[in-house]
């Protein structure tokens, strides 16, 4: 093998490693991608944690008006209040977001 052919090799070889190292960067699978899909992750596990919180508040609402031995008379009328915009004459309503 000559010097020229061993020269050749080399950057052939060279070139093949930087191309490899490039795409392990910044490929579709690369760390640049892995770094994107960490922090989307933790993005939609925070989402997940406030919608499981909206989840539970919505339940015990529900337990309140179900009949039995959870119903409950003043938040029934507490909320045909707020949806029917109704109140007595007498009353003070504070609104509030």
């Amino acid at each position: 093998m000559g010097k020229q052919a061993s020269t050749a090799l080399s950057l052939g070889l060279g070139a093949a490693i930087l191309y490899l190292g490039a795409h392990a960067v910044t490929g579709r699978q690369g760390l640049v991608a892995y770094v994107g899909l960490q922090a989307e992750e933790r993005a939609l596990e925070q989402e997940i944690g406030a919608l499981a919180a909206e989840q539970h508040a919505l339940e015990q609402r529900a337990q309140r008006l179900r009949p039995g031995q959870t119903f409950d008379d003043d938040y029934l009328a507490e909320r045909a209040r707020v949806s029917l915009a109704a109140g007595d004459p007498e009353e003070l309503v504070f609104a509030l977001d």
